[in-house]
């Protein structure tokens, strides 16, 4: 294992228990993370608010990360409590009229949906796109999808049951050819991203794949916690997002007295609407920094070369993948398999009695390991169904 991922595996004390393939459910706490929630605790503990401003600076550390994740720069990303909470400020915060249409994933993530069905009532069609016979979704299947009435996007980047990846570059380039042949004040196409079960696992250029507004949870592959998300809103799109998810905290100055018409944050800062969770952001952005120092593109490789020898060792005993894996450009940290013989959950029993963590998802047991995860892991893995 490279010294950059034998650093990164050293900070996660679970594998000394367990075999944790579990990621696409809630990452386990790493050693930087909690020191970094305790530190803050403990400052607090011992001199109450006097670290204030230490906490917001903490937070543009924090921000400057995240852009460098996502190919951004900081002014367009902004920190939610949820991918929905993001994914809310798009579909709530956008101009739609009637007979506007919406292209989404069929049998997406719930949180994907939800806020984008919501619109319908208001007299927006919704256009799904099936997954294909062996639970695929491309870009192509997606842009046939779009049409003269097109508004919206909504599309996640690995679902979240097979982990059929989608290629954001395509999807990005394609919509962009679209909305270049547009008339004069027609409006565009634009692109959202739910990513919360691609990033922190593989590389992203936001910009360059032609996103407009992308939301991801940090506690998956982020290797963040619960409660603090990440949402970009590409900085041309700011004007036309009036989200109703703004308050206080969304101002310019937000200790002024409040008069109707003041201003808000110049940018994605005034989707922070209230106050966010400080310890929990200290975790995250000990977190991206983890990341950073690891390098997603070796992070990338090491999750691809283990799913890849876990979906092998499956299939040789026996097992079915239903994690569309045929090309690399569709693989993910997630291979989802059917046992040859028992159910799923009968599967996930003998893995956790085995001490190996696991999920059952669709009829099939989902495995999702990070890049701290090592060859030998998997082979225990397969052991443990054998």
């Amino acid at each position: 294992m490279p010294d950059a991922l034998a650093h990164l595996r050293a900070a996660f004390p679970v594998a000394e228990l367990w075999v944790y393939v579990n990621h696409a459910a809630v990452a386990p706490v790493a050693l930087p993370v909690e020191q970094a929630v305790a530190g803050f605790l403990a400052q607090a503990r011992r001199d109450g608010s006097a670290g204030f401003a230490g906490w917001l600076a903490r937070r543009e550390e924090a921000r400057r990360s995240a852009a460098a994740l996502l190919g951004a720069r900081p002014e367009e990303v902004s920190f939610t409590t949820s991918t929905s909470q993001g994914l809310i400020t798009v579909a709530e915060g956008l101009s739609l009229q009637p007979g506007d249409e919406i292209v989404l994933l069929e049998d997406d993530f719930p949180s994907n949906q939800i806020p984008w069905w919501r619109q319908q009532r208001r007299g927006a069609r919704l256009v799904p796109v099936p997954r294909d016979a062996a639970g695929r979704v491309t870009a192509d299947a997606v842009l046939a999808r779009v049409g003269p009435r097109t508004r919206v996007v909504a599309v996640s980047w690995v679902a979240y049951d097979n982990g059929c990846r989608l290629d954001l570059r395509a999807l990005g380039a394609g919509l962009a050819a679209r909305n270049a042949q547009l008339a004069a004040g027609q409006p565009r196409a634009l692109l959202c991203v739910d990513a919360i079960q691609g990033l922190g696992a593989f590389a992203l250029d936001a910009r360059a794949c032609g996103i407009d507004f992308l939301s991801a949870d940090s506690h998956k592959w982020l290797l963040g916690l619960e409660g603090v998300g990440l949402f970009f809103c590409r900085a041309e799109r700011l004007a036309e997002l009036d989200s109703p998810l703004t308050s206080w905290w969304s101002m310019a100055e937000p200790f002024r007295p409040w008069r109707p018409g003041a201003a808000l944050q110049p940018d994605a800062r005034r989707f922070e609407y209230a106050c966010l969770p400080t310890a929990a952001l200290f975790g995250v952005e000990a977190a991206l920094r983890m990341l950073l120092e690891a390098g997603l593109p070796r992070i990338e490789r090491q999750v691809l070369e283990l799913t890849d020898r876990l979906a092998a060792g499956l299939v040789e005993r026996g097992w079915t993948l239903l994690s569309p894996r045929e090309r690399p450009d569709e693989r993910s940290g997630i291979v989802s398999a059917r046992p040859p013989s028992g159910g799923a959950r009968e599967a996930v029993e003998r893995l956790l009695a085995a001490r190996v963590q696991a999920v059952e998802r669709g009829g099939g047991v989902r495995f999702s390991p990070h890049a701290w995860n090592t060859a030998g892991e998997m082979d225990r893995v397969l052991e443990a169904l054998s």
